[in-house]
């Protein structure tokens, strides 16, 4: 009896959660609301989101014969700093393909925006001539409107639906966002023939989610041939038993720019949900989410990806005289079209004209150039296959459930000796080194025989070599640097050069600012790229103070705040050494730094700092390694006390002094 007893008082206190009213209601701000002065768990916000609501439940549409999902959003906002004038200025993308009967369709757009003005409330509607449809791409369009009299202390709010064909992936809700959260709110009621998986992902923040089941019906028109050919209409209806979601977060902090924070789609706290299964009356179970092997299979079929492998015969004559050695063959298949081509600055992973099309015209998007490469490669009997990947900063395919949007970038894999060589030919990177916007997580490789994942971040570090040597003579500190450049920081600093040398020498001499620079070399070559100059300081006094590494290694510790809530990614491994001899002015001795070794965990990284004295000469050594590439919210602490050690003591002073 006992049991029964607080059973039903739980099902009663569930009842009551989904029973009360929804968190906000349109057009109806309170005083409290307006007086507001800040954000207490965020206290220097510019705005913040008081509110955001959001109800998705699945409609019928008998016209057309299908589920489609409604969507309702409610967002309402206070601003305390008006010069945040963009938290004002709404956009509202949607998928609106030119061609094709799917579609989302957003309608009844509404706004109020409240100021209090002498203790009293002034609301001011939006208009339908403030908002403006603009279309961005063949797929996308935007509704975007400026939400009138904002000001200092103002409360706005908009609402709006969502009509979708889209039920594979339901919606995404995002209870993170650029401003402050005080009370999200994602409401959800799913028919019984739906069978989906949702996933909390992003920042992590604590949900309060809660079910229940509720009985709905579906009214459908039907029509079939009776007695006598006659054609008998009506309609019916479809039961569900369905299941209602609630999920609550409240003060959520924003989403913020952070140091090596890639991925910015990844970041915020959000539910997404794949479409698993469908269960119909009367029907057998139906699986519906796709799998990589059948994502593969579809690409591989692909007139504009897997079947432009067959057409590398335009490469015939050429393959004729290359190396016999599949590894030499390779690169020189590499080189050859890479130089041959021009990229057009489009990316994407489909094609087509790649091949001899791609080839006779000389100029092509990413997947023109690189599947070109590819089908050549095939022709020329190596084991190369295409790579589709996500750029940084364009967010992580999802390692289960694959969807085309997620990709955006096509690079080309081939079999050597030593293992896999990734390649990209759209600019003048060597054979095997990846562009830095292509060092993202994992590629999928699609093959003939299926698909896997590959690494894209390969063993090449920015790495750099620095020797610098002090030397005096009649009152002045001259300071010699040769600086040797390998990996991704001979890439960069090469870039540099060949844009713009001039510039590139007055960002040098901007490092000293008290120094004089001159006799600068700059070298530069497919490896590595040297850099020398020279500058000279006066010197004078009985105490002379020198910071004996200004250049070559890390000074400054990217990391600032205490905490972090996003993936630390850095797109390559970092090697930099500096060596410094100081030669000590006669009647001079010298204070020395204390030397130093400290390691990350699990060998992710190494600082060694020595110091020593010998025959008239201040010797000093600071080698700063990273080897791990990827740090969790829950490493930071770690890695920014690690920066912290290191940019410390790479600052601290010899000191030489008149004995």
């Amino acid at each position: 009896m006992k049991f029964i007893t607080l059973t039903s008082c739980f099902l009663l206190s569930i009842a009551i959660l989904f029973a009360q009213k929804r968190p906000v209601r349109l057009g109806k701000v309170t005083k409290e609301e307006l007086q507001l002065s800040e954000c207490s768990f965020h206290p220097d916000a510019n705005s913040m989101t008081l509110v955001s609501y959001g109800d998705l439940h699945f409609v019928y549409n008998d016209s057309r014969d299908r589920f489609q999902l409604k969507i309702s959003v409610h967002e309402r906002i206070k601003v305390f700093n008006v010069l945040d004038k963009d938290v004002a200025n709404i956009a509202l993308r949607y998928y609106d393909p030119v061609d094709g009967a799917s579609r989302e369709v957003i309608s009844n757009i509404k706004g109020f925006t409240y100021n209090l003005i002498d203790g009293k409330v002034k609301k001011t509607k939006l208009t339908n001539s403030e908002e403006y449809t603009t279309r961005l791409s063949d797929y996308r369009s935007e509704v975007s409107f400026a939400m009138p009299d904002v000001r200092d202390g103002s409360v706005f709010e908009y609402a709006y639906d969502i009509t979708s064909d889209f039920y594979g992936n339901l919606y995404e809700w995002h209870f993170q966002k650029e401003i402050p959260v005080a009370h999200s709110e994602f409401r959800y009621t799913i028919p019984e023939f739906y069978n989906y998986q949702s996933n909390q992902l992003g920042s992590y923040v604590v949900l309060k989610q809660n079910e229940e089941t509720k009985t709905e019906s579906f009214t459908y028109s039907w029509e079939r041939q009776g007695a006598g050919g006659a054609i008998e209409r009506g309609k019916s209806t479809l039961p569900s038993i369905s299941k209602k979601h609630n999920a609550i977060a409240k003060n959520i902090k924003p989403i913020e720019d952070e140091p090596y924070m890639t991925n910015r789609p990844d970041i915020p706290a959000r539910l997404e949900f794949q479409l698993i299964s469908t269960k119909f009356p009367g029907q057998v179970r139906k699986l519906m989410a796709e799998d990589y092997e059948q994502f593969t299979k579809t690409l591989m079929e692909s007139s504009t990806l897997g079947k432009t492998m067959k057409k590398g015969s335009f490469a015939k004559d050429k393959i004729a005289t290359l190396s016999d050695d599949p590894d030499v063959k390779a690169e020189e298949l590499y080189i050859w079209l890479r130089d041959h081509f021009v990229h057009d600055g489009s990316i994407g992973f489909s094609s087509q004209k790649a091949g001899r099309s791609a080839f006779n015209e000389g100029s092509g998007s990413v997947a023109d150039i690189n599947l070109t490469l590819v089908a050549a490669m095939q022709e020329a009997e190596l084991q190369a296959n295409p790579v589709i990947l996500s750029t940084r900063g364009s967010g992580t395919p999802h390692p289960i459930y694959p969807n085309t949007e997620d990709f955006n970038y096509v690079i080309g894999a081939v079999e050597t000796s030593s293992g896999i060589v990734l390649f990209d030919a759209t600019g003048s990177l060597p054979f095997g080194v990846l562009p830095k916007k292509c060092l993202n997580s994992n590629g999928w490789l699609l093959g003939e025989a299926g698909g896997k994942w590959v690494k894209l971040k390969s063993k090449a570090e920015y790495g750099s070599t620095t020797l610098v040597t002090y030397s005096h003579s009649a009152g002045e500190m001259n300071v010699d640097y040769a600086v040797k450049y390998t990996g991704y920081a001979a890439i960069q600093e090469s870039a540099k050069v060949k844009d713009d040398e001039t510039k590139y020498e007055e960002n040098l001499a901007s490092i000293f600012p008290e120094a004089e620079l001159s006799d600068t070399e700059l070298n530069t070559d497919e490896n590595d790229m040297i850099v020398k100059f020279h500058t000279t300081k006066s010197i004078d006094g009985d105490i002379l103070y020198i910071q004996p590494i200004q250049y070559g290694s890390e000074l400054e510790n990217p990391f600032k705040r205490e905490e972090r809530m996003s993936l630390v990614d850095f797109p390559y491994g970092i090697s930099e050494s500096v060596i410094i001899k100081i030669d000590i002015p006669e009647g001079y001795t010298a204070e020395m730094p204390e030397q130093m070794n400290v390691s990350l965990p699990n060998n992710g990284g190494r600082f060694l700092y020595t110091a020593t004295v010998m025959g008239g000469q201040v010797n000093i050594m600071s080698a700063f390694q990273l080897k791990q590439t990827e740090f969790t919210p829950q490493d930071y602490p770690i890695l920014k006390q690690f920066f912290d050690i290191a940019t410390n003591k790479n600052k601290e002073m010899v000191v030489l002094k008149k004995l």
